[in-house]
């Protein structure tokens, strides 16, 4: 939720904040079904590494996208933490 206050927009905050929370609460509840379905059709090991590609994926989309959209996520706010 901090990282959508982040990127909100001033004018439409309480709106945008809303659908970062529905789409938060969808990605939570489709985890375990993701995770059932690769263990369904192959094996516990299959949802694992399922779970492991997708949670890879949203990860390296993040370190992507979030210094673009946030303005607190920059070098010099990096370089001040000791991060970069």
């Amino acid at each position: 939720m901090t990282l959508g206050a982040d990127v909100a927009p001033p004018s439409d905050r309480a709106s945008f904040l809303g659908a970062w929370r529905l789409l938060h609460d969808s990605g939570n509840a489709a985890g375990p079904l993701l995770l059932s379905a690769g263990a369904a059709l192959g094996s516990l090991a299959g949802g694992v590494l399922l779970m492991v590609a997708l949670s890879g994926g949203a990860g390296v989309a993040l370190w992507r996208l979030v210094p673009r959209y946030s303005v607190h996520a920059n070098r010099t706010t990096r370089r001040r933490a000791g991060l970069g």
